[in-house]
């Protein structure tokens, strides 16, 4: 059955200018592609008869909430999809819990009140996060390997993970920096927050966290290899006149393009964290105390708490947890002096065996 057209239709035309305005910064860049997602379902229902006639009519029509439940009803049967699908009849619980937050968010910038259908969406269960023996392990490298002669790939990375380690931010996060939001002679580094289901109508937080000494070496350097791939003339000195983008996290080598210094968008991100985790835990496998990094920085993030850095908490940092008193604590006390007496025995590398004078950060 062929898709009627419904480019004229009044609840289309306003749902699009609606879209591209709820698309705006500070939205990211995965949220506006599931806004237009979800926009693109809407008018598929609407020329394949999913949803009634009449909410080509007007906006309000469209998000009224008999058409809102028909609309999720076909999208749960697999009937919006554009492509075939290997499994046509079924719709995750994922993809259904992100139609509905964004019909909500598109409700609330409308002005019209989004009522949806009633489910039981299966729990959500979160992966386990990183222990605290690994991240210290992981400071302990970013701090001895930051150093001149590593790859500019090396480079860009350490400083990404010092910051995720640091400020326990998002990917999202990460690809919304700036230059101008890392300021290295105060140490500190300015976030953005855009939290997952968050108020659209609300303004998001700012704040700005500490940088640890290990992070600002690998920020520094970082900086100085990204100065020379984003410099729009290369005869003329490097600096912020002289830059293509200022982007914080640029390409190295991008693939389908004839130079590095592009802005570093979500799935970038992810892979190259993903390719340095492998690298890492390939190195570290046979060392004890270690246990392998996930390659998703969620599982990292999530293990990162901050608290204010002053009293009037304008400045954010890494929680330290305080030492545990009691016998269990001993015990943990006593088999980390063993893992290190341990790893000096075996005679670690050099670059390595520091990082585990590190583990107290974390303990």
């Amino acid at each position: 059955m062929a898709d009627a057209p419904t480019t004229a239709a009044p609840s289309v035309e306003a749902l699009d200018t609606l879209v591209e305005r709820a698309c705006e910064p500070p939205t990211g860049m995965s949220r506006a592609k599931q806004l237009r997602w979800v926009a693109g379902e809407l008018r598929t229902a609407l020329e394949r008869g999913a949803i009634v006639p009449t909410a080509a009519g007007s906006l309000a029509q469209l998000f009224a909430p008999d058409t809102l439940a028909d609309y999720l009803a076909a999208a749960e049967r697999g009937l919006l999809r554009r492509k075939p699908a290997a499994r046509p009849g079924q719709a995750s619980a994922a993809s259904m819990r992100v139609r509905e937050d964004c019909l909500r968010i598109l409700g609330a910038r409308a002005g019209i009140a989004v009522t949806l259908p009633e489910r039981n969406p299966p729990r959500v269960e979160l992966r386990p996060v990183v222990a605290a023996r690994p991240r210290s392990i992981l400071l302990g490298h970013l701090e001895h390997s930051t150093r001149p002669g590593r790859s500019e790939s090396r480079s860009r990375i350490l400083a990404i993970i010092g910051t995720v380690l640091d400020t326990g931010c998002r990917a999202g996060e990460l690809c919304a920096l700036r230059t101008d939001d890392v300021d290295l002679h105060h140490g500190t580094i300015r976030l953005t927050h855009l939290p997952q289901h968050r108020n659209p109508r609300t303004t998001p937080a700012t704040v700005t966290v500490c940088l640890s000494g290990p992070t600002r070496a690998a920020m520094r350097h970082w900086l100085t290899v990204r100065s020379h791939l984003v410099a729009r003339d290369t005869t003329q000195p490097v600096g912020p006149g002289n830059e293509t983008t200022d982007a914080l996290w640029v390409s190295i080598a991008p693939s389908g393009h004839p130079r590095p210094g592009l802005p570093l968008h979500f799935r970038g991100l992810a892979r190259a964290y993903a390719r340095a985790i492998h690298d890492l835990n390939t190195e570290m496998a046979a060392e004890p105390g270690w246990h392998p990094l996930p390659q998703r920085m969620e599982q990292l993030r999530r293990a990162i708490e901050l608290e204010p850095a002053d009293p009037d908490g304008a400045t954010l940092r890494r929680r330290t947890p305080t030492p545990a008193a009691g016998p269990e604590a001993t015990a943990q006390a006593l088999r980390s002096l063993l893992l290190d007496q341990r790893a000096d025995q075996m005679k670690m590398p050099a670059m390595w065996s520091p990082a585990w004078k590190t583990v107290a950060v974390f303990s």
